[in-house]
């Protein structure tokens, strides 16, 4: 269900802990540890690559956390970022200069020391034209220069791009003290500092094993809590503590990354021991939900991604308003959680999932209402038998056929009118909405690259490629432009709370669902806590997790 940049709310933290005391003698003891401390994990695909510069798949990721680290961490709860590599750091007034103090007891596994150097590199590299980084564009934006540098050609502009990044607002002003001056005041560039493709990288084990630095155990040089020590492609990634972490070892001696691709058989290996956390598929989603015993080892995720239906407005009859907001009004969304994501999801009403500042309950424009539905149809004006519409999909994908076949259902019953579906192949239905030449499409969707507003607001600004609905409000993109850099965040809240009422109120799409995760979770794995954000139970934290007696 891939769309926008990344597909990976209430929000959910679960967290198990166990701490036994001591009898007579006072002393407080640690839990029991099981003597083999491997967590086996499932990893649903092969990673073309862990180089932090190139990850954009949440498999990928999912190991790129345990082995790299940025300068910051996200808490559970999103509420704000903690210090990882750096151990602290401060803004300038105008939030436009940040500093950030490394750690200076931090290395990488090779016990060579991580400098500022390597984050000056290593930011350099996302932003180069050069690389093609999938999170290019979120760096290029924040940081001095960066637009400017990464607009080059690398073809045309080829001889000067190494000096044209020497100008980037990126600077070592000594081993341990890293400074980045923004383009523009960034209340969310926090937020990037924390993601794992910010993570330094060594210039010289770059230069010296080139483009294939990252894809043997013997070049990949991290500095994370964990070390990759052996990559069997389709079939497992390991990785082992790394001795020279600053924050200590982790009770893990090693996780193994294990490459399963078909839920079932993940189910089964999950069933038989073979593995200690999986995801849940949706196709298997009925069975684990059913049963006593898996039920009770079933963790549930929020993510923050969002699916909505697409309504072209410069074209009649869905230029009218109050029609768009009929049909959003007339989709149950409870019966479409059910029915289509196999319960993993919530019903989505608005713009700004669950589990992320600047979730917006109260508005309620586009609320499963079928009264509400007929009575915003008879204000637009028109009668049900005067509408007809074409809802084109996917054909290819089978959650897209899914979720037409159900949209065009709930239209009919709900509000009486005509919805003729139409099927195309990919590259098809691409081409008609790049154009223009659709009524409704989708389901299309955004999920965070990082959890703040900022990553979301600009799908829907005039200029965006991804306003496939072609909605255009001067009014919106005026507030979105505004808060992105400001720095008073009660009035920055305000003001994309005023563009998501818009948003919600003349409904250029219609919100369906946040997506939920379900991983099953063996009872004997301690230290889990989940977040939207990670990619599987206890990724935020890896070395907090244990594997008791069992």
């Amino acid at each position: 269900m891939t769309l926008g940049r990344r597909l990976v709310g209430a929000f959910t933290v679960l967290v198990l802990v166990l701490v036994l005391v001591g009898c007579d003698s006072g002393v407080t003891i640690g839990p029991k540890l099981a003597k083999d401390q491997v967590l086996r994990l499932m990893l649903e695909d092969q990673p073309a690559t862990l180089d932090p510069g190139q990850t954009q798949y949440s498999y990928e990721t999912a190991v790129l956390r345990a082995i790299s680290e940025p300068l910051l961490k996200p808490n559970a709860e999103l509420t704000g970022v903690f210090p990882a590599a750096a151990q602290s750091y401060e803004a300038n007034d105008a939030g436009t200069a940040y500093v950030f103090h490394l750690r200076s007891a931090a290395k990488y596994w090779d016990g060579t020391p991580v400098k500022a150097q390597d984050f000056v590199y290593a930011w350099q590299r996302l932003i180069d034209p050069r690389l093609a980084a999938y999170n290019e564009t979120l760096f290029a934006d924040a940081v001095l220069n960066g637009q400017r540098v990464s607009l080059m050609d690398p073809q045309r502009d080829g001889a000067a791009i190494d000096g044209a990044l020497g100008t980037l607002g990126l600077k070592a002003v000594d081993d341990l003290t890293f400074q980045v001056q923004l383009a523009h005041p960034d209340p969310a560039f926090l937020w990037l500092a924390a993601m794992p493709a910010g993570a330094p990288i060594r210039k010289d084990v770059v230069a010296k094993s080139g483009d294939k630095w990252s894809a043997t155990p013997e070049t990949l040089v991290t500095n994370g809590q964990f070390k990759v020590i052996e990559m069997v492609k389709n079939d497992h990634v390991r990785v082992e503590r790394n001795p020279n972490y600053w924050g200590g070892k982790p009770t893990l001696t090693r996780i193994d990354f294990m490459i399963v691709n078909d839920g079932a058989v993940a189910l089964t290996k999950y069933k038989n021991g073979e593995l200690d956390e999986i995801t849940v598929q949706p196709p298997q989603a009925a069975s684990v939900a059913g049963d006593s015993k898996l039920s009770r080892q079933l963790f549930k995720t929020p993510n923050l991604t969002v699916f909505w239906l697409v309504f072209r407005v410069n074209s009649p009859p869905l230029d009218n308003v109050r029609l768009r907001l009929a049909m959003a009004q007339a989709i149950d969304r409870d019966a479409y959680v059910s029915q289509v994501l196999a319960g993993q999801g919530l019903p989505a009403t608005t713009f700004i999932p669950k589990g992320m500042h600047g979730y917006s309950p109260n508005l309620t424009s586009q609320k499963f209402d079928v009264a509400q539905a007929r009575a915003s149809l008879a204000a637009s004006g028109l009668s049900a038998k005067q509408v007809s519409v074409t809802f084109s999909y996917d054909q290819s994908s089978d959650f897209r056929t899914k979720t037409a076949k159900f949209v065009h259902d709930q239209l009919v019953t709900n509000l009486g009118i005509n919805v003729v579906l139409q099927a195309l192949d990919p590259n098809t239905l691409s081409a008609h909405k790049d154009s223009g030449e659709f009524q409704i499409a989708g389901p299309d969707g955004w999920s965070a690259d990082y959890p703040d507003q900022a990553d979301w607001y600009d799908v829907f600004l005039t200029t965006s490629s991804y306003n496939f609905a072609f909605w255009q409000s001067e009014q919106y993109d005026n507030f979105v432009r505004v808060a992105r850099t400001d720095t008073q965040g009660a009035r920055r809240d305000q003001e994309y709370l005023q563009a998501q009422t818009m948003l919600v109120g003349e409904a250029p799409v219609a919100f369906l669902a946040q997506t939920v995760s379900w991983y099953l979770v063996a009872p004997y794995v301690r230290g889990v806590a989940t977040s939207p954000v990670d990619e599987w139970p206890g990724a935020l934290a890896p070395g907090q997790l244990s594997i008791a007696p069992h």
